[in-house]
């Protein structure tokens, strides 16, 4: 079947009359040039086998069609040369060009009138006209101010804009151009009144999240912000932003929101896979609809062999939904190690904050937790105040080529108060990932933390530092890593140390990569740290659900394993 397609097709063409040849050339003009009198001349299209008279009629006018092709880059004084010869098989005209001088932009004046002068974006978009003075000359461009100009006016609300003077004069014996362009903008719209379609969330709730105000300026781009932050929310399944310009009435333009709200109840399920946890499932449900005021409730269950658990949240938008949020949540944890065995219950409150460029947690956590890590017991309360800053960025959270993420914690509890003993305690995570071109990538993690406090013994398996596993040291068992016991048992410590620098090279397309890393870190007690290390080959790929992970590391410290196998999923950072 292949074949007979591949064979009709070469009929169909080999019956198709052969083109003429058109050779042009332009000594010193460029690419643009040529494509653009390519464009403009019509016997570039003619058959070998066209009439006689149509081809030499085409020839005689050439010069008319060259001629606005060779002005509209600034070409005024150029001269051709051509000749047809019909001796072949099939006719061939060939042009030959002498360009003569360009013509540059002598002066090149812009004024607005109006409104917009006042505009804090007017005199950027000035700055970034094209045809300054000096500059060859381009038709396309000199329409490209008029456009822009016209652009700015639609998107800033400047709606009676208009030109009042549009003027491009030529010198061509002095290969000089004046531009000379005046517009008056009017007065600049403001958004009226928001009409909401019929939905479950009240009208004053959607407006803070709409952040757009009845007789605020107009601007296209709040607009199209409007839609992005309504469709963000979690509350809608479609939002349809139309702005009524031609109701404008007393320089106001209203605006509907047409919003079509999202399932109140929502579930969803997931499964993977981890060396550090073995097989896991989950299951979560979402209620998107407590009540009118935009309050959600949110819980998920987690079941794997080493980190089973229940979570729950209600959680409370704050003056401005985009930016502000505080939950009310609890925890059921068990964990069951080789290195920590406990069960918690935790109740937390929190309010999150989101700038510009980090996001930051207030928390107060009351945490219940029985605990054996080694030969201590702990049976713990504690009441930990606390905070969390976290920064990411990157330029695509699925296949990173340049991008980090960082995150740091500190909390702390008061023996005194309701708790059982006294710290404070540190956290810092940072990951980085540049990648060189169309080649390989450097990804590097560091992790340190640290205890401040009388006695460690006293604080439970979760506020212990382990090292080892997946994403500390591979080589090394999970939380295998740490202080040991007289039977060696880990007993966490009260500092931590953890790094990784890896190189990743793509192999097959850029689904399928190949790793080489080393990695060092351990827990400690003291201010002297013996790290550990480790060091291997991996490999990546980019399936369907997300980036497998699966590594062959090879331990400093052969004692108990002379290599491990780690796997994983998830996104680059």
């Amino acid at each position: 079947m292949k074949q007979a397609k591949w064979l009709l097709m070469a009929l169909l063409l080999s019956a198709l009359p052969a083109g003429g040849e058109v050779t042009i050339e332009a000594p010193g003009g460029e690419d643009d040039l040529l494509n653009n009198l390519r464009a403009h001349l019509g016997l570039q299209s003619e058959p070998c086998d066209a009439p006689e008279w149509r081809v030499e009629r085409l020839f005689r006018r050439a010069e008319k069609e060259l001629d606005p092709a060779l002005r509209a880059l600034g070409y005024y004084q150029a001269k051709v040369t051509k000749s047809l010869d019909r001796s072949g098989e099939c006719w061939l005209a060939a042009f030959t060009i002498e360009l003569g001088k360009r013509v540059t932009v002598r002066s090149r004046n812009v004024v607005v009138r109006g409104e917009a002068l006042s505009d804090k974006q007017f005199q950027p978009l000035l700055s970034g006209l094209p045809l300054a003075e000096g500059d060859p000359l381009d038709h396309g461009r000199y329409e490209e101010i008029k456009r822009r100009l016209s652009d700015f006016a639609l998107e800033r609300g400047y709606f009676d804009f208009k030109l009042t003077r549009k003027e491009l004069r030529v010198d061509p014996a002095e290969a000089a151009a004046d531009i000379n362009i005046e517009g008056e903008s009017g007065p600049r719209y403001r958004f009226g009144e928001l009409h909401l379609s019929e939905q479950p969330l009240n009208e004053e709730f959607i407006r803070r999240l709409a952040k757009i105000r009845e007789g605020d300026p107009y601007d296209a781009r709040e607009l199209t912000a409007l839609n992005r932050n309504l469709s963000d929310a979690g509350y809608f399944q479609q939002v349809e932003v139309n702005p009524r310009r031609d109701e404008a009435e007393n320089g106001e333009v209203p605006v509907d929101l047409l919003l079509e709200a999202a399932k109140r109840h929502a579930w969803r399920a997931g499964v993977g896979f981890a060396t550090d946890t073995g097989p896991r499932m989950s299951l979560g449900y979402e209620n998107r609809y407590v009540n009118r005021r935009g309050h959600r409730f949110e819980s998920e269950l987690r079941l794997s062999q080493i980190e089973p658990g229940l979570t729950a949240d209600y959680i409370i938008p704050g003056e401005d939904p985009h930016r502000e949020n505080y939950s009310l949540g609890a925890r059921l944890l068990h964990e069951e190690s080789d290195s920590v065995y406990s069960d918690s219950a935790t109740l937390v409150a929190k309010q999150t904050l989101k700038s510009k460029n980090w996001t930051q947690t207030r928390f107060i956590e009351l945490l219940y937790e029985q605990s054996e890590v080694g030969s201590d017991k702990v049976d713990a309360t504690l009441l930990m105040p606390g905070i969390s800053f976290e920064r990411i960025r990157t330029d695509n959270p699925l296949r990173t080529r340049k991008g980090y993420r960082l995150s740091m914690e500190a909390r702390a509890a008061y023996e005194g108060l309701i708790s059982t003993s006294s710290f404070v305690q540190l956290r810092a995570n940072a990951k980085g990932i540049y990648r060189f071109g169309e080649g390989g990538r450097i990804v590097a993690r560091a992790e340190a933390g640290t205890t401040l406090g009388d006695n460690i013994g006293n604080l439970p398996g979760s506020l212990r530092f382990f090292a080892g596993g997946d994403n500390s040291v591979r080589g090394y068992e999970y939380k295998s890593l740490g202080p040991e016991n007289e039977n060696g048992d880990p007993l966490g410590g009260r500092h931590l140390f953890a790094g990784s620098l890896a190189y990743e090279h793509p192999i097959i397309a850029d689904d399928w990569w190949l790793a080489a890393f080393v990695d060092a870190g351990n827990a400690v007690d003291t201010n002297s740290i013996q790290l550990k290390h480790a060091y291997g080959i991996g490999a990546r790929w980019y399936s369907p659900i997300g980036r497998l992970r699966l590594d062959l590391a090879f331990p400093s410290d052969t004692d108990a394993d002379e290599w491990r196998l780690h796997f994983g999923l998830g996104a680059d950072l």
